[in-house]
């Protein structure tokens, strides 16, 4: 299977800055990045707050040979953002069989929790996200990029 686990952190509303401090002082290359104004225009049901056009909705950066993923919202909405439970692993891979496979693998667990069921959305054709039995939540994500 082809597919790799990159650490996603969710940084309620200091996502844009995250990324500028990365860059200056890391040498973070940005290799994609969307803003609340840009999602909206791709999908017009999308909501947030008046002033938050900036905010950071996916951005996915190259720092060394590793990547890293950054937005503003928590990955589980069942407990409220604050610092140290707002991270989570990113599972990515451009075959959507091996996408299901592992998503169908990890809700057999009646541990697992499902917060968002695998299904296509406005930006993958296949994106899910789990709560493990360790309280680790994990994305699952069919990619359309070349990152």
């Amino acid at each position: 299977m082809n597919f790799e686990v990159i650490p996603f952190l969710s940084m309620n509303g200091d996502a844009a800055a995250a990324i500028a401090f990365y860059e200056k002082y890391l040498g973070a290359n940005v290799l994609f990045k969307k803003n609340y104004k840009e999602m909206k225009e791709m999908n017009p049901g999308f909501e947030y707050p008046e002033g938050q056009d900036e905010y950071i909705t996916h951005s996915v950066l190259q720092i060394g040979v590793n990547k890293l993923m950054i937005a503003e919202e928590e990955m589980d909405t069942g407990r409220p953002w604050q610092l140290g439970n707002s991270t989570s692993l990113c599972i990515q891979s451009k075959d959507k069989s091996t996408m299901t496979q592992l998503y169908n693998s990890l809700v057999q667990h009646e541990e697992v929790t499902v917060l968002v069921p695998y299904e296509p959305n406005e930006f993958s054709p296949g994106y899910g996200i789990v709560r493990d039995p360790f309280g680790i939540v994990i994305q699952l994500c069919v990619t359309v990029h070349d990152f």
